[in-house]
Parts: structure tokens; C-alpha cells; sequence
């Protein structure tokens, strides 16, 4: 089992401004007394969001996981399929549900573990009216073969960006894709606000359909257009979402050096390997995942590590295995079965002592047999 989550050694970290610069903000908050609709913060949070993202307007949203919800809501998507991954967050998956779509899962490609865009197009049927896919552990999706599919077929392409921020396609930041990406800024993400989230959408009409849809369905004159939610985001988790979008590439060049560490200490471990990242992908790293040849093999590094205080997980479980989704089932996925029972987060922050990643490496080595060889190789 993995480490609990009070290990010494945690699984992530938030990666935060200094407190002062935060205190200032928030002391600026209390004088005026405007803590949450759309205020000063919220406002600045969507400007600087603009640039990061590559796109002229997000919209801030109380968390990812409502921002999905209410972009397929305000996409107006008709009644029907929606192909999505199994391998993915629940949240992906109860955003169609909560619209009355129907989840038919898809496969994902066994060396980036996104969607299979294969596997896609034999699942279209006249039934079928969008795919959500999900730029997985923050790398890209395929977006490209994704927006053909989408246009040849006539069907609505969300992007689930929850681990987007810091993740590039061909160039651009990932608010630049789909009919709609949403991003999160909850806690574990490379910048956070705490809770909250951003979404972009290519239309203007379901653009401005959002912004009713995230608070409650109306504007200023209580007379609602849409069945909508609560969705604002309050001044104070903006304000540090503003503060901490600015640490982002920051965040995301120490996070690079990371990976390439880990990468380097267990290069000639047979029996684990990376996620690829195609040439034409920055991968943002908001988790790092090894897989194992063998399910047995990443037990055994699972309990190494928990016996030595750091915390690991197993990430993602399925959504075809869950009970929730269990009508829904039509078929085995036999990689996204494989990416579960052979897959394991390891240790990624901002904060994490070099030191500290070289010894979690070794015990990596170590458990896998590596490490007597290297030694002597040295």
C-alpha cells in the first residue's frame, strides 16, 4: 500500500507565493470589503490567465471539476454519447452525467496514456455528439487528429485540462484547443489558487452562456436565462491564484529539471518506464508516473517507499471500474486496465530536496535490482 498521507516524504506540495505578498493582497481584500462577484482579483486572475493560456478570455470558475459541468452545459450539446476515457479523474466522466450524456469509454495509447484516437473513431455512432478528452498527468492530448475527428463528425470536443497548465501542442498553451478546455488551480496543481478553475471556449455564445451558467443562471436582475450554479470563485482564492499564476514557469522549469533527475538516476532500469512526450508536446508534470513491467514490480517499489515514509499513488482507477459507471460498461480496455495495475506517482514539488529524490530513486534501483550493477558500473 502506499505511504498515508501524513508521510514524511508527500506526494506533492503546493508551490506558493511569499505570505507577505499574500497578506498585502488580502488586507486590500478586507478594506473593500468585496469578497466574492467578480472583483478586482477575479478580474486580474482571468487577465493574467489570458496570457498564460494563449487565449483572450478565460473565465474563472469555483473549481475545475464545476467549470467542466457547466461548459457542456453552456455548449449545448443535444442528448446523446459522449467517447471519453476511462483513464481519467471521475470528474471527467460526472460532468456528462450531470448534462444527461451518456460516457461510452475509450482506450488510451499505451506509451502516452491519452485517448487512443483510433479507438475513438470506432466508437462513433449516429448517437454520438462529443468527446472529452484529457491532456493526462499535464501532457497534451492529441489535439490535432482530436479537432479533425471533431470537425469531420460534427461533434463537440471538450478538453478536460485539469493538469493543463504548463503543457504546450505545437507551440501554444492548451487554452487555445476544443470548443472548451478547463483548467484547475486546486491545491495540487503547479499554481493554485486553493479551489478554482478556468475555462476558455472557442465560441463566443457558449463563452457568454457560461458566464450566466457560473453564477446561478442570471445577471444583476435575478431573472434567470439558464438553469445555472454557484460557480464564482471567491476574491481570496483569486487573488492567490493571480499572485501564484506568475510562479508558473518557474514551477514548471524546476519541475523539468526534476524528471530529467529522475529520468537520469533510473535510466537502465529495464523494468520501469516514462510516459512518452512526442515532439511536438511541452509536458506540464503535474504528476510523474512510472510504470512497471509487472503489476508485482510496482507493489514491491510501492512498499519500498512507504516503508521509507514517502508517499505514492496509484493514479488513475478507471471510471469503467467504478460503481457509479457500471451500466455504462460495454467492452474490455485493456490498456487502461494495464496503466492501473502497473502504474505509480512518485514524488513531484517545487520544494523537493535533490537529495531527496536521488534517495527515493534509489530505493527505486534498489527494489528493482539496479542498483548493485550501477554501483559497480560507477
Amino acid at each position: 500500500m502506499a505511504a498515508e498521507p501524513n508521510a514524511s516524504i508527500p506526494i506533492t506540495r503546493p508551490h506558493l507565493p511569499p505570505l507577505e505578498q499574500f497578506s498585502e493582497v488580502v488586507a486590500d481584500i478586507f478594506q473593500s470589503r468585496m469578497l466574492s462577484n467578480f472583483a478586482k482579483y477575479t478580474k486580474r486572475l482571468e487577465e493574467r490567465a489570458a496570457r498564460i493560456l494563449d487565449h483572450p478570455q478565460p473565465y474563472s470558475v469555483s473549481s475545475c471539476d464545476i467549470g467542466l459541468a457547466l461548459a457542456w452545459k453552456a455548449l449545448d450539446c443535444p442528448p446523446g454519447e459522449v467517447i471519453v476515457p476511462s483513464f481519467t479523474f471521475c470528474s471527467t466522466v460526472n460532468a456528462l452525467r450531470w448534462n444527461g450524456l451518456t460516457p461510452v469509454f475509450a482506450d488510451v495509447d499505451p506509451e502516452t496514456y491519452c485517448i487512443d484516437v483510433d479507438d475513438a473513431r470506432r466508437l462513433i455512432t449516429p448517437r454520438t455528439v462529443g468527446v472529452a478528452a484529457v491532456h493526462v498527468f499535464g501532457l497534451p492530448a492529441p489535439i490535432a487528429p482530436l479537432e479533425s475527428l471533431a470537425r469531420d463528425h460534427g461533434l463537440k470536443l471538450v478538453f478536460d485540462a485539469a493538469h493543463g497548465l504548463g503543457g504546450r501542442y505545437r507551440g501554444s498553451a492548451l487554452g487555445a484547443f476544443g470548443d472548451a478546455s478547463v483548467f484547475s488551480l486546486s491545491g495540487t496543481k503547479l499554481v493554485t489558487s486553493g479551489e478554482g478553475g478556468l475555462a476558455t471556449f472557442r465560441d463566443p455564445a457558449a463563452a457568454e452562456r457560461f458566464t450566466f451558467l457560473r453564477v446561478y443562471g442570471f445577471k444583476g436582475d435575478y431573472n434567470c436565462r439558464y438553469i445555472g450554479l454557484n460557480g464564482k470563485l471567491s476574491e481570496l482564492n483569486a487573488a492567490l491564484g493571480w499572485l501564484s499564476l506568475d510562479l508558473l514557469d518557474e514551477a514548471l522549469a524546476r519541475r523539468q529539471a526534476q524528471v530529467e533527475r529522475y529520468r537520469d538516476a533510473l535510466a537502465d532500469c529495464a523494468d520501469a518506464t516514462w510516459q512518452a512526450v512526442p515532439a511536438d508536446c511541452v509536458h506540464g508534470y503535474k504528476d510523474l508516473a512510472l510504470q512497471f513491467r509487472t503489476a508485482e514490480k510496482r507493489a514491491a517499489v510501492e512498499s519500498a517507499l512507504a516503508a521509507r515514509g514517502v508517499m505514492t499513488k496509484r493514479y488513475f482507477f478507471p471510471a469503467h471500474r467504478m460503481d457509479a459507471y457500471a451500466e455504462f460498461v460495454r467492452r474490455r480496455l485493456p490498456v487502461t486496465d494495464q496503466l492501473h495495475d502497473r502504474l505509480l506517482c512518485i514524488p513531484l514539488y517545487h520544494d523537493l530536496p535533490d537529495e531527496t529524490l536521488d534517495s527515493i530513486a534509489a530505493t527505486i534501483r534498489q527494489t528493482l535490482g539496479r542498483g548493485r550493477e550501477r554501483h559497480r558500473a560507477a
